[in-house]
């Protein structure tokens, strides 16, 4: 039986999306030793096992001395790793939306303790719309469970405009620059309102708003999926907040 080079591609694309590790020893010992550091809160580690991010700073290739934005950051679980990670030459810029302060504020000041922790973490809390940063400064945009909020209405006077805050990010990420989206998927065909209502997105939404904004998507991986997910639901009626989510990789300029 022939083996066709088409079917040979076939195999050898499966297999290299299999592996969620591409980033060099040197990161990869980095990352381990983000995870497994002693001064990283307990709580944190709880989730892991859910939220896997090994293999997701793995799979993002998030190296030291980088420069990272970890976009509606929440109370800062991977903006702790990611600053051991990219460590003192490196810099993570912890951004949050004013609105989020409310949920998320007093944790993520307990986490930098007044500097005295993460000391080459930036926090920024400000609207999306008005975010500005460097051009060309950052290596990797992270968006973790946060890409939904892009279509959330915050208030009556803030709502997201998509597009614009997309060519933001381009014009601050770096050529080959990679921009990190993992969220909670919604059923295919919903809405963006869904953003809003159950704080869920569907993954093609994702990929036509990158791709219109200019982002090539460079990979997928699949260990964040859930089969048992209700994808109709919101995600705080989902037990232990176990949802299905996707998780792409896309790149600047390429």
């Amino acid at each position: 039986m022939q083996f066709s080079p088409f079917k040979a591609m076939l195999v050898a694309s499966s297999l290299l999306l299999a592996n969620p590790s591409f980033a060099d020893k040197a990161s990869q010992q980095a990352i381990k030793a983000a995870i497994t550091h002693p001064d990283r809160p307990a709580g944190d580690a709880k989730d892991d096992a859910k939220r896997k991010p090994e293999a997701i700073m793995n799979y993002f290739d998030i190296k030291p001395g980088s420069t990272v934005l970890d976009v509606l950051a929440g109370s800062g679980y991977y903006s702790e790793m990611l600053s051991r990670v990219v460590g003192e030459q490196g810099k993570v810029i912890i951004h949050n939306d004013k609105h989020f302060l409310k949920y998320y504020g007093s944790k993520l000041a307990k986490r930098l303790d007044g500097g005295k922790r993460l000391s080459n973490a930036e926090r920024i809390d400000i609207s999306l719309n008005t975010l500005d940063l460097a051009e060309n400064s950052l290596d990797t945009i992270f968006i973790i469970l946060g890409y939904h909020d892009f279509y959330y209405i915050f208030s009556e006077t803030e709502i997201i405009n998509v597009p614009k805050v997309l060519a933001k990010f381009k014009k601050f990420l770096k050529p080959g620059g990679t921009v990190a989206i993992v969220d909670h998927e919604a059923v295919k065909g919903a809405p963006a309102s869904v953003g809003n209502t159950l704080h869920r997105i569907d993954p093609q939404r994702v990929k036509a708003d990158m791709k219109k904004a200019g982002f090539t998507l460079d990979g997928e991986l699949s260990i964040l999926q859930n089969s048992t997910d209700d994808k109709a639901k919101e995600i705080w009626d989902i037990p232990g907040r176990q949802t299905s989510r996707f998780v792409m990789r896309f790149k600047n300029g390429q």
